[in-house]
């Protein structure tokens, strides 16, 4: 147990159990887990995204409250679930999505989702208005202007949907609408609400009406991701089967627990690679970079460490459209099934793809390059180019972003990596660990679970409730590993070589990778 002691009372067959959840793009996922780290029950619940036209993406709030109730009634009723000593509940989720309610709590419109990018131009406007060092005071922060900003999105609403500006009453994320739904209290934690919260004062910022038409009043009370926000109302108790009282704990955005549940934030130079349909990754330093350059920075609860780290927006989502676009020959046509069959493919290629060289920038790009309007390109293709030339590029563009990420993270975190740990559903896939391997040069070790999203919500929930002192401690007793995936040195000339193309091929090519409403002037 990391060091910790349980209380003489609790043994074996009463080791708590908690309920993490995590609200995903595609799905709600949840789990039933004990103070071991043991996963006792899962369950699931996919949704749609809503894409009406180019770069919005859009969900309804009520699928996440349906999906929560059906995930926590599954795990609940699974043979090894014990109510009564189901000591907390806890989500992740993503974010920055904004679920807009009115003042009888109902949504007003769909959810605005992390990875739409309509108020692009809005947050161009911010930047220029305001100027970088202004809004990271008026942040607490440093967060590059994008499309996924708040107060961006806040001003395409007053321009276009005025509406809903005029209903506004309340701003919640995923995670805290199902926390309200199950509790009826609104709380949120300062960092999945950067953005509205300034990341010192835990205060509403300032100037949020003025230059993003949002009110102050909608931003729910703000604190830390291990608070507890509530307790399990008597009606969903009555639905689900959890005992009334039931403590929910805030939580956290997904990619913040997602890196927790990698035991990541433990140690200084503890690197993590979320890699899902979005990729997140970044290196635990020892204290706040003053400098965090084109990278985020965000401290780490409970510890005087900070996390230095950069998302890429399209990775695996890279991979699922390079499937869905050549002929991969599988009979089973299983979305599994269709992954191997695409990896055995790539792993018959040599490092280096034959010269081929791929920009992930599919929906634009975050870190580092902040660009919603960057788009992907291969170069190097030629007559004998084949399918799994092509899917081979693609994981390696991935890794090359990557690697672009935590050496920037290295560079201003002045800490040196002692490993990657590999989270998400990416780190089944073997051949792409190997690859992000060679060409980091680095150790990546992958979770024995890819659902650390839902392990990291457990986590905080544990914490909150106080069977844990501290996050570092219940990692130890969560945390399992698989087997360190070492590089390849035969493959890091080539890997070296193709890395120095890829750094250098956006710069070359952004002027004709232009989006369509670039093109043609909305």
């Amino acid at each position: 147990m990391g060091g910790y002691r349980y209380p003489a009372a609790v043994s074996a067959t009463t080791t708590p159990q908690y309920i993490g959840l995590d609200v995903g793009t595609t799905s709600l996922k949840g789990a039933l887990i004990d103070a071991t780290g043991t996963f006792l029950a899962t369950a699931s619940v996919s949704y749609g995204v809503s894409r009406p036209r180019p770069g919005w993406s859009e969900q309804d709030p009520a699928d996440y409250a349906s999906a929560a109730i059906q995930c926590i009634r599954e795990l609940v009723a699974s043979p090894h679930a014990d109510p009564s000593r189901i000591a907390s509940l806890c989500s992740s989720g993503q974010a920055p999505t904004l679920v807009l309610l009115d003042r009888d709590h109902k949504p007003i419109r769909p959810a605005i989702l992390w990875q739409d990018t309509r108020a692009a131009a809005e947050a161009a406007e911010l930047s220029k208005a305001a100027g970088s060092v202004a809004l990271d005071d008026l942040l607490g922060m440093r967060w590059p202007v994008d499309a996924s900003w708040p107060l961006a999105r806040g001003r395409w609403l007053a321009r276009h949907e005025p509406d809903t500006i005029a209903r506004l009453a309340h701003i919640l994320l995923p995670k805290d609408y199902v926390h309200f739904v199950l509790t009826g209290s609104m709380r949120t934690d300062a960092w999945s609400a950067k953005g509205l919260v300034h990341q010192g004062t835990l205060h509403p910022i300032s100037g949020m009406r003025d230059l993003g038409d949002l009110p102050p009043e909608a931003v729910p009370v703000a604190g830390t991701p291990r608070d507890v926000v509530g307790t399990i109302t008597a009606d969903v108790a009555r639905v689900t089967g959890l005992p009334t009282g039931l403590r929910v704990v805030c939580g956290w955005s997904d990619a913040m627990a997602a890196m927790l549940g990698s035991g990541a934030f433990g140690h200084a130079g503890t690197a993590c690679d979320v890699s899902g349909t979005s990729e997140v990754t970044g290196v635990t330093v020892p204290s706040e970079a003053q400098d965090t350059g084109p990278l985020m920075t965000a401290r780490i609860v409970d510890t005087g460490r900070w996390i230095l780290y950069g998302p890429t927006q399209a990775s695996g989502a890279s991979l699922g459209w390079i499937m869905r676009t050549v002929n991969v020959p599988v009979e089973d046509t299983s979305p599994d099934a269709r992954q191997a069959a695409a990896l055995a493919l790539a792993a018959t290629v040599e490092p280096g793809a034959g010269g081929l060289t791929f920009l992930p920038y599919l929906e634009g790009e975050r870190a580092p390059i902040w660009n919603p309007r960057a788009r992907g390109a291969f170069t190097g293709l030629s007559i004998s180019s084949e399918p799994g030339h092509l899917i081979r590029a693609v994981l390696e563009g991935v890794a090359c972003s990557v690697r672009h990420i935590l050496e920037y993270a290295v560079q201003y975190g002045h800490t040196p990596i002692r490993e990657v740990r590999v989270a998400g559903g990416g780190a089944r896939a073997q051949l792409w660990n190997q690859i992000k391997a060679d060409l980091t040069g680095l150790d990546f070790r992958p979770c024995a679970t890819t659902e650390n999203g839902v392990l990291g919500s457990a986590m905080l929930g544990a914490v909150g409730v106080g069977d844990f002192p501290d996050l570092s401690v219940a990692g130890d007793a969560m945390v399992h590993l698989g087997q360190t995936v070492h590089p390849d040195p035969a493959s890091r000339e080539i890997y070296d070589e193709l890395f120095r193309r890829y750094v250098g091929l956006y710069p070359a090519i952004s002027g004709v990778t232009a989006s369509r409403s670039d093109l043609h002037g909305g």
